[in-house]
């Protein structure tokens, strides 16, 4: 009987969801006056079309970035729309995308999931053979783990068994000839299984040394970087020039009350964040780029996303190489930028939430009292419940290396918000702590993809839900004047 060819995955499958519908329709119900609802307000930024305006930052996360697209989803099927955008690893795969598609007053949310369903998440895995099968054994085998340990405990008992055996008969078949043939065995055995296992070890040491040679990274990313140049030049943009007109370019604007800033200043513009470890520092693409180049459509937009993607030993890190150093333009940037009178010859970059995940801190404008649009966050939270226990004693081994991990990569931005509370109330946080999720699950089925999808939709519904813009404003004011005073 021939095997069924597996359905592919459709856009349809993502919005027609009945949660999705339902939770669209509700939403949609609370807003609308004819059922007694307020009219949705979050901005007083608006187009000719009635498009709300906001700026949005987008959290890194691996996979879990389909649930940021569920979260965008609801935002523009509400009417808002995004002026400056930012986001961080997974964050800036949604952000280049909603940046390049279309227009600024147009939603972008269907092509998104065009791309998601074209995507075979596990091609993005092109690291060695032995690798690719290590990982995705480790991701969707929870106790792969432990039987991996068990089994090498049984070949290692199974060798010194033999080798003691090897030692005894030796010494017995002196005294009974008979045994010579079962100690012939037993040394045959003992011989082959020294081999397995000296192939074995030297094996582990080759892949060691791949790894180093490799920048210690397992996969290469360069499926991952040749998918998202294609679809930034599928939407016009193959040059960082390009990229940054496509980003500011926005429609007629206009303000829903009267603010003494105006809309002067008000322009898009897009941000990539990433970590470059030779001089230890935060990069913002495409605003650093002469930091690199002097000319920067010399420079791949797709870098940047790459850059910001570099997950530490999962992807190798992405390099800039020689960078004109003598070059006095060059020098300058470095300068201004870092206090840095010496560029580096080669920048070598990992992802960007090593130092910001959650990069809200870049919207801070001190020169305007009275906000325009707020700043809209997307959070994902993948802590798993046992733990997030304040016992620090019941961790798992993987919560403490995750704690230990979030601790460093959430501090600036935390900070941030710390000092800024108001910024908080434009942060929405998606809930992906379920033990059946994976931030590098790159296997995952097509229920799971549209589950997180689903997760990041009733996220936003919930935020849109419980966001005050007037208070949001207000607070904002306040404390704009506590900080000229």
């Amino acid at each position: 009987m021939p095997s069924k060819t597996p359905v592919k995955l459709t856009v349809s499958d993502f919005i027609n969801n009945h949660e999705v519908v339902g939770e669209l329709a509700g939403l949609k119900k609370t807003f609308d006056p004819a059922s007694g609802g307020k009219p949705l307000i979050v901005s007083d930024v608006l187009d000719a079309e009635g498009h709300q305006y906001v700026n949005l930052v987008q959290k890194g996360g691996g996979v879990f970035g389909i649930a940021l697209v569920g979260y965008t989803y609801i935002l523009e099927e509400m009417g808002i729309r995004f002026l400056r955008l930012a986001g961080t690893s997974a964050g800036a795969i949604n952000t280049a995308l909603i940046t390049v598609i279309k227009n600024k007053s147009d939603k972008k949310s269907a092509e998104v999931l065009q791309a998601i369903c074209d995507l075979d998440f596990f091609s993005l895995v092109d690291g060695h053979p032995a690798a690719r099968t290590l990982i995705k054994n480790f991701i969707t085998k929870k106790d792969y783990i432990d039987k991996a340990k068990n089994k090498l405990l049984l070949v290692l008992a199974a060798f010194a068994l033999l080798i003691a055996g090897d030692v005894v008969l030796v010494g017995l078949s002196k005294q009974f000839p008979a045994l010579y043939v079962w100690t012939g065995i037993c040394f045959i055995l003992s011989g082959f299984l020294s081999l397995v296992i000296g192939v074995g070890v030297s094996y582990v040491i080759d892949l060691f040394k791949r790894l180093k040679n490799s920048g210690y990274g397992i996969n290469p990313g360069d499926v991952f970087y040749d998918w998202i140049k294609k679809l930034l030049q599928e939407n016009q943009v193959t040059t960082v020039s390009e990229l940054n007109r496509k980003a500011a370019v926005c429609p007629p604007l206009q303000l829903r009350v009267p603010n003494e800033s105006g809309l002067g200043d008000l322009k898009g513009d897009v941000t990539f964040i990433a970590s470059e470890l030779v001089t230890q520092n935060k990069i913002q693409f495409p605003a650093m780029c002469s930091l690199f180049r002097t000319d920067i459509d010399s420079l791949s937009p797709a870098g940047f996303i790459r850059a910001s993607m570099s997950i530490p030993i999962f992807f190798e890190s992405y390099m800039i190489n020689d960078i004109p150093t003598e070059d006095s333009r060059i020098k300058a940037a470095w300068k201004q930028f870092f206090g840095i009178s010496q560029p580096p010859s080669t920048a070598r970059f990992v992802d960007g939430g090593i130092l910001s995940n959650f990069p809200i801190s870049i919207f801070y404008n001190s020169n305007v009292q009275v906000p325009r649009l707020p700043s809209f966050g997307i959070d994902l939270d993948d802590s798993k419940p046992a733990d997030k226990q304040e016992n620090a004693f019941s961790w798992s081994l993987t919560g403490y290396f995750g704690r230990m991990f979030n601790t460093i990569r959430n501090y600036y931005d935390k900070d941030f918000l710390l000092k800024n509370e108001v910024y908080q109330r434009g942060v929405g946080k998606v809930d992906l702590s379920s033990d059946q999720y994976n931030w590098l699950n790159f296997f995952l089925s097509d229920k799971d993809k549209i589950d997180m999808f689903v997760l990041g939709v009733k996220a936003a519904c919930e935020f849109l839900r419980n966001f005050n813009w007037e208070t949001y404003k207000n607070d904002r004011t306040d404390l704009q004047i506590q900080l000229k005073k």
